[in-house]
């Protein structure tokens, strides 16, 4: 429900949350650190909080959150339901701040991420 705004991207999402777990990669969901640290989505998070040994730090724990971070709409409960069948294992948000740009490959997710101004990997 907190990773995207735009509802073609739900399945998408899912589908990198299901590859993911599947391949026993951390998450990386930034929504679950912010949630655990309680930074708001107007703040950008510290090195601090990627760091952190939050239970809800998705980037260096495997596996889900140990609660929901959010109630999820039907739409996203459906996108989770029926994600769709791609091996997208990253996203990253564009620069218009909604869409997202989804990939299998890290060295072109690190790539857009600094494309984007996110600093890259």
């Amino acid at each position: 429900e907190k990773e995207t705004v735009v509802p073609r991207e739900r399945r998408l999402v899912a589908a990198v949350i299901y590859n993911r777990l599947r391949n026993r990669m951390p998450l990386g969901i930034d929504a679950t650190i912010r949630y655990g640290r309680n930074v708001p989505g107007t703040e950008p998070l510290k090195a601090s909080d990627i760091r952190s040994n939050s239970p809800y730090n998705t980037r260096n724990r495997l596996g889900l959150p140990p609660t929901p971070i959010a109630n999820p709409g039907l739409a996203s409960i459906l996108a989770a339901a029926n994600p769709a069948r791609v091996d997208y294992l990253y996203f990253v948000r564009k620069g218009n701040g909604k869409t997202h740009f989804f990939t299998a490959s890290e060295a072109e997710f690190c790539q857009k991420s600094l494309e984007y101004g996110y600093g890259g990997c």
